[in-house]
């Protein structure tokens, strides 16, 4: 199916249907719906191939994914596509470092990488020597290379300050795997002058099983947290399953906090209260930053996106431990 095609059912010039189907404000409203509604019904798909010829832009944009393990990524990348496609961008997601190469080779205007760069990484090199407009959205300090930041010490320093106004001090940490926020998290613990010991951390890796397996080995005794912090929302949903097969009740005899909000979190067995920066904001701060990057404005200064923190019902007054 052609422009010539739908030009001869509508009546109308090859040119004028090219005009409407990019969505011209030289085509009248009347014209351009009926066109549109032709094209729909013949079924037309955009050629991208010719569309980049005859304009030299493909108006793709790439997203990479360091993994897909976690459904954050799923949900954040249908969050990005809607948010690219509302000012006329598409998107194609690729997985993994060498997903940049590929996205090269098809010749997309922009890239938005998710995920934390290191300094002098195979990542970083691929990155600072593409000639594709770069936006990393998580923590990077590449030179020459815009960031949307996400401040993840931030983040952990609201839970424990939520936690403690419902009078808890022994405030434990399940996971062990994410350096920006284990440290953030024994900082803010030392500033608040609020205890600390090694067994207040369960090692966990950042899966479900992770997080329910660490809390079903984890030896609680009257000196145990009355409250925890899980560092992403699958270690959380595997600890709230743990502490619930236990036969503790939350928040009554224990509270948690989780990290990223999801949906999900709100359908666990106990809605989970969570902290962490709006997904919905990260798509559309990531699609405003990229628009001016392709459009070759003066590259957008690193922006930072503060967490918050979503209520529930899994985080109660302090009381203490009863344990079975």
């Amino acid at each position: 199916m052609t422009i010539k095609d739908i030009a001869k059912a509508s009546g109308v010039s090859n040119s004028t249907v090219s005009k409407a189907l990019n969505d011209s404000p030289l085509v009248k409203h009347v014209t351009k719906r009926k066109i549109l509604e032709i094209a729909k019904n013949m079924n037309y798909r955009k050629n991208l191939q010719a569309t980049q010829l005859v304009s030299g832009k493909t108006n793709l944009i790439g997203l990479v994914l360091q993994e897909v393990g976690n459904p954050l990524f799923a949900h954040l990348a249908g969050q990005i596509n809607h948010a690219l496609s509302q000012v006329g961008l598409q998107m194609i997601m690729t997985i993994a470092a060498d997903g940049l190469e590929l996205l090269e080779r098809l010749k997309v205007e922009g890239v938005i990488y998710w995920g934390n760069i290191e300094a002098r990484s195979q990542v970083s090199n691929t990155i600072l020597e593409s000639e594709l407009p770069v936006l990393i959205v998580g923590d990077s300090f590449l030179p020459n290379v815009s960031c949307l930041q996400l401040d993840r010490g931030l983040a952990i320093k609201k839970a424990i300050q939520y936690l403690r106004s419902f009078g808890h001090q022994k405030i434990g940490m399940i996971g062990n795997t994410q350096e920006v926020k284990l440290k953030s998290y024994v900082e803010v613990l030392k500033e608040l002058g609020m205890e600390f010991h090694d067994h207040y951390v369960l090692p966990s890796n950042t899966t479900w099983w992770g997080g329910y397996s660490s809390v079903l080995a984890y030896e609680m005794n009257a000196d145990s947290p009355t409250a925890f912090i899980g560092v992403n929302n699958l270690v959380t949903q595997g600890a709230l399953r743990a502490l619930l097969e236990r036969g503790l009740t939350v928040p009554t005899e224990i509270s948690l906090i989780g990290y990223d909000d999801l949906p999900d979190m709100e359908h666990t067995e106990v809605p989970l209260t969570t902290v962490g920066p709006s997904l919905d904001r990260i798509a559309h701060v990531s699609a405003d930053m990229m628009v001016q990057l392709i459009r070759g404005e003066q590259a957008p200064d690193n922006q930072w996106i503060e967490p918050a923190i979503y209520v529930r019902k899994s985080v109660g007054f302090c009381k203490t431990l009863m344990l079975p």
